[in-house]
Order: C-alpha cells, then sequence, then structure tokens
C-alpha cells in the first residue's frame, strides 16, 4: 500500500449539548438494540456531517454509539491529521464552535489531544 493514500484518523467525543444542535433529532439506542455488529447508516454520517461542520477534507468515516459513556464518537480522517505510532490510540479532535450575532455557528479551535 503506498503511505501517500494513507490518511491519520481522529475520534470526536459528541456531548448530548452538541447533539442538540443537531438540525434533525438524534436518538440515543434504548436499552437492548445496541449490537456488535455493522449497519450501512449514510443517513446518520451525512446528518454528524451536516451540523458537525468539519473543515474540507475531514472525511467520516465511522459512527459509534459508545454504551459505557452513553455517548457517540465520530472517526473522522484527514490528510491534516498526523498518523499514530504504532500501537498508539488515533487522537481525539476537539472542537470549538462560537455562534455569531446573525446566529451563524463556525469552528474557531480545532485541537488533536492524546497525539
Amino acid at each position: 500500500m503506498n503511505k501517500d493514500t494513507i490518511k491519520g484518523r481522529a475520534r470526536i467525543l459528541v456531548s448530548d449539548s452538541v447533539v442538540e444542535c443537531a438540525p434533525v433529532k438524534i436518538e440515543k439506542p434504548k436499552a437492548g438494540q445496541t449490537s456488535w455488529g455493522m449497519i450501512e447508516a449514510k443517513e446518520v454520517f451525512d446528518t454528524f456531517a451536516a451540523f458537525l461542520l468539519l473543515p474540507e477534507g475531514y472525511t467520516i468515516i465511522g459512527v459509534y454509539f459508545d454504551v459505557p459513556s452513553y455517548s457517540w464518537t465520530i472517526i473522522v480522517e484527514s490528510d491534516a491529521i498526523p498518523l499514530p505510532e504504532e500501537g498508539m490510540m488515533i487522537p481525539t479532535l476537539e472542537l470549538v464552535y462560537q455562534r455569531t450575532e446573525d446566529g451563524k455557528v463556525s469552528i474557531v479551535d480545532m485541537q488533536l489531544r492524546g497525539a
């Protein structure tokens, strides 16, 4: 595999306060509905992509509901994210948003933690 094609990956931990800003309701799985299988969930990817306002070049490649923390984890990849050292966990991408007086929301800061 050509090393130039490998992009770095990071996880975004999505809290309830962020989910509340989604343009549509995103419901957490009810007890007993969580499974370890995989499903095609393009709509879920598109929903998170639409309201997380990720910069160009950042692609969502996974959406997971983390049962122990009862929150969402979004996995993104980008050339802007450094590759982790072998055996290391992927870093957490922390996003800081700002809402202007006219109601527009934008990302004002992005930090990789644990990289």
